[in-house]
């Protein structure tokens, strides 16, 4: 079991749900403000972006206000490249999440040939500069999460194992060797994509690897660049409920590109109507089609329902078709979900894909604004994938997943990407998007 703060996570303890702010960690007021309404919905767990150290002050004055007001709920500092910040974030913090794809090593996209001393010098270098966040955290009982993400693994590993489900797994894994080298097991792991059948893959894989090798941390798990609305949802449902179904799972998070409280609601109905399914469930199989029947009268937990079983049963044995049956919703309502678990679960595209990460503090422009645009001019592409990505984090891995999208580059400005390949300067939303139609109106 893991200690953050007040809370525990694995050993038979319940699931825990998070959720991360998306105000100027800056706006300290606006931050605690937010984040108390995170809390009252149901958080367990706040997470906040640090960027730089000019951040650090204010997540320690954010921590001193909740708690003067009452509020226990453990905070974790969310840290991308600069060791530094969450070496001094280690010290005021429960938790720190760092990704390994960007904490020492980079993805330039290049390919990278080393030979076995060389790799083996690479990991050792991670580990030395890991050593002192280890031994920090060691002193105040700070909890450590190693997050992967599928947008941002190093050219190092990608050069070894390929833009796979085992690259992302061996990525923890090799984590998991560094921190028992230093004696640290405070530690819980995650492993995310924008693609749910990839995620679900890459975390079923690291849960066997890690019962292979005797010690089985909690995981983190979730879809990241969920979108909004029913398709976030399901996308979300599908990824998370798969794996709450087969057992692993110890905290999630429902990444949507709207406020974090809305995050907080559905995680709270998904792990419900897991936990208590209804009586009328039946799953029944024709081959390779799937009917769900289910007199689930509530929409939201029909949905999570749904979309959760169907893609488990998606990984079990791969379908090609699904039919939905309730009897509290219409024969287009079942249809038309039926049709959204099938694209999220890739079986079956009928609409755009849209990839969009629900922003955090290191996002300068109005990204749920932006998404409504982009669907509203780009729906009816049902053969493309389209990014809105918050910042430079994760945003140009995940546009070699997408074949199109836009970056945020500060100050209200975006940037335009062909797959991980930037097309233009900072531009104005509306005159990114304008460059977005002129370019799928050239594509084959």
């Amino acid at each position: 079991m893991v200690k953050i703060g007040n809370i525990g996570l694995g050993e038979g303890k319940p699931v825990v749900i998070q959720s991360m702010t998306n105000t100027d960690t800056n706006d300290v007021s606006a931050t605690v403000a937010q984040s108390k309404r995170m809390i009252e919905a149901g958080c367990q767990l706040v997470r906040i972006t640090v960027p730089t150290m000019k951040e650090v002050p204010a997540i320690a004055a954010i921590k001193e206000q909740l708690r003067a007001e009452g509020y226990e709920t453990p905070l974790v500092a969310d840290v991308h490249y600069n060791p530094e910040v969450a070496d001094a974030c280690a010290a005021i913090v429960e938790k720190v999440r760092i990704n390994p794809g960007n904490y020492v090593d980079k993805r330039k996209f290049q390919k990278l040939d080393l030979t076995e001393d060389e790799y083996r010098a690479s990991l050792q270098a991670m580990a030395d500069r890991a050593k002192p966040l280890i031994e920090i955290c060691k002193q105040h009982g700070t909890a450590l999460r190693i997050g992967v993400n599928h947008g941002s693994l190093c050219d190092r590993i990608v050069s070894r194992y390929g833009n796979t489900p085992k690259a992302m797994a061996m990525s923890a894994m090799e984590w998991i060797d560094i921190c028992q080298q230093f004696d640290f097991h405070n530690v819980v792991f995650s492993i995310k994509s924008s693609n749910v059948v990839s995620m679900t893959e890459a975390t079923m894989l690291l849960w066997e690897m890690m019962h292979k090798n005797g010690t089985v941390y909690p995981l983190h798990i979730g879809v990241t660049e969920a979108g909004a609305g029913d398709e976030g949802r399901i996308k979300s449902a599908a990824g998370i409920g798969t794996l709450l179904l087969n057992g692993i799972g110890d905290t999630i998070r429902v990444s949507l590109t709207e406020p974090p409280e809305n995050e907080v609601v559905f995680a709270k109905i998904m792990v419900d109507v897991l936990q208590n399914q209804p009586a009328s469930l039946h799953l029944l199989r024709n081959e390779s089609e799937l009917t769900i029947c289910c007199d689930e009268p509530d929409r939201t937990r029909w949905m999570a329902l749904a979309a959760a079983h169907a893609a488990n049963a998606h990984h079990q044995q791969k379908i090609k078709n699904l039919s939905l049956e309730n009897q509290h919703f219409t024969q287009e309502e079942n249809q038309d979900l039926a049709d959204k678990i099938l694209q999220a679960c890739r079986i079956k595209m009928s609409q755009t894909e849209f990839i969009s990460c629900p922003s955090c503090g290191r996002t300068q422009y109005d990204i749920q604004t932006a998404l409504a645009k982009v669907k509203a001019r780009f729906s009816g592409h049902p053969d493309l994938k389209i990014g809105v990505m918050g910042c430079v984090v994760n945003g140009p891995g995940e546009m070699a997943d997408a074949d199109f999208g836009i970056v945020g580059a500060g100050n209200g400005k975006v940037i335009v990407f062909k797959q991980k390949e930037r097309l233009s300067a900072p531009l104005p939303i509306d005159q990114a998007l304008d460059e977005l139609e002129r370019l799928l109106a050239n594509h084959k």
